[in-house]
């Protein structure tokens, strides 16, 4: 009966040694990627450098939306100026030339504020003039095909030819 409490005393030490050797490797293991992690730090304390990350974090979102908000408030106060709305007529201003070679253009800002480009094309001969819009209105009378390209311009267009 000693020889068996004496088997069974030596598996016991040999696994107790085992299950040493897995938990030193364990441990190593831990040890280096905790030696990673904190490579660089010094004497700082984890939880004093994740706090300083957050406020720059912090900080840096502020900054950053400050910024966005100025800059999309410049882009809104530019796209009022900006071209938004545009209606083209091509025709045929005489009859001995086909193609619909002349042509009527509207253009216009946010407040409807623009001109009119239109350009006559005859055999012999071609013309580009301008009229001035404002506030959706021209400023001089206006042939068909330039109503018909400011109505396109306007999302109004009625079909006039």
């Amino acid at each position: 009966m000693d020889e068996y409490i004496l088997y069974i005393s030596f598996v016991l030490a040999v696994l107790a040694v085992i299950f040493l050797l897995v938990q030193n490797f364990r441990l190593n293991s831990m040890i280096k990627k905790y030696k990673k992690f904190m490579h660089g730090l010094g004497d700082n304390d984890v939880e004093k450098l994740m706090d300083s990350y957050l406020d720059e974090l912090e900080s840096l979102k502020t900054l950053l939306y400050s910024d966005t908000q100025k800059r999309i408030e410049e882009l809104e106060k530019k796209i009022q100026h900006c071209i938004q709305h545009v209606g083209i007529v091509n025709y045929n201003a005489f009859d001995n030339v086909g193609n619909d070679m002349s042509f009527s253009i509207a253009v216009m800002d946010e407040k409807k504020n623009g001109f009119i480009l239109t350009g006559i094309y005859s055999r012999e001969h071609s013309y580009v003039y301008s009229k001035e819009i404002r506030k959706g209105k021209p400023m001089k009378e206006l042939s068909i095909e330039e109503l018909e390209a400011l109505n396109k311009a306007q999302n109004k267009f009625v079909g006039l030819r």
